[in-house]
């Protein structure tokens, strides 16, 4: 059943391409394959004895395309190598024509494709707007707010190193940072420095599900909903995301709409590829 769907999802392109999703099925929930240009990136999320036997499957798929690496991650034991070619120092995803630069050693690689739908709305509304992005990671929301004519980008994430990748992101790209910010705060502890730039036109939620000593989605996305208020005017746009199976897109509706004055207007589709997956986009507006 993966081979046959790696096989229709598959073209021969550069750009980026989840070529099986796994994630949220039953037998191969373990499992997921990308194809970022000549790379094959293979991702084992649990341990199964069926490693050797889709490692050595991808080995004769590949004859017919036009990878020359394939790069197997183990996310349950944090262990990567090539089975196939070398990991390469320098190397990028490509969506839309941006390039997102990667890391295949990090435990996520820099690039989040199940967002692809969501960065592309955020283009097309961004023109000449002042923009917060929450949970920024490595910006890509940012690089094509940017493209799209934003004003102003405020990138927040605690993490230095994601938004120094973030930032080296528009360089790659030609994008000029004059007017973007990239501030290493904890969201939860920075509202004070947030509210400095208020109010923003459009406003991005788009957290990890469990982050290990400062956001946990189940307890501390109402938190950040509750400041929204303090961060917005009557014409702002939210864009609320989670990818959580335990986290129901009527429960985050139920959330901003109890506690602030924004209302649920649509629900941004998930590449067509991402089959099963639990990630809601949600956009809201104040009415």
């Amino acid at each position: 059943m993966w081979l046959k769907k790696i096989s229709e999802n598959y073209t021969d392109t550069c750009e980026f391409k989840r070529l099986y999703h796994g994630r949220g099925e039953n037998e191969y929930k373990f499992l997921t394959i990308d194809s970022i240009d000549e790379i094959l990136f293979v991702q084992f999320y649990e341990r199964s004895d069926l490693e050797k036997n889709i490692t050595d499957t991808l080995k004769n798929f590949i004859q017919n395309t036009g990878h020359h690496t394939i790069i197997i991650k183990k996310r349950y034991n944090n262990e990567t190598f090539a089975v196939l070619g070398e990991i390469p120092e320098e190397y990028f995803a490509i969506e839309n024509g941006i390039k997102f630069k990667l890391n295949f050693f990090n435990q996520n690689i820099g690039y989040f494709g199940d967002m692809k739908n969501s960065r592309r709305f955020i283009e097309t509304i961004a023109k000449d707007k002042k923009i917060l992005n929450l949970f920024a990671y490595t910006c890509g929301f940012s690089l094509f707010a940017r493209r799209g004519g934003a004003e102003y980008v405020a990138n927040v994430d605690m993490s230095k190193s994601v938004l120094a990748t973030g930032m080296a992101n528009h360089q790659i790209n030609g994008l000029d940072i004059k007017n973007i910010s990239f501030w290493p705060y904890n969201i939860l502890k920075a509202f004070p420095k947030l509210k400095r730039q208020a109010p923003y036109d459009i406003i991005i939620i788009d957290p990890p599900t469990h982050q290990k000593g400062s956001f946990i989605a189940s307890k501390d996305y109402i938190k950040i909903i509750k400041k929204l208020p303090g961060l917005s005017h009557k014409n702002t746009i939210l864009l609320a995301c989670i990818n959580s199976p335990k986290f129901s897109k009527e429960e985050l509706i139920e959330m901003i709409e109890s506690n602030t004055s924004f209302k649920f207007q649509n629900r941004i589709k998930n590449p067509e590829e991402y089959t099963n997956s639990t990630l809601k986009s949600l956009v809201f507006s104040i009415q």
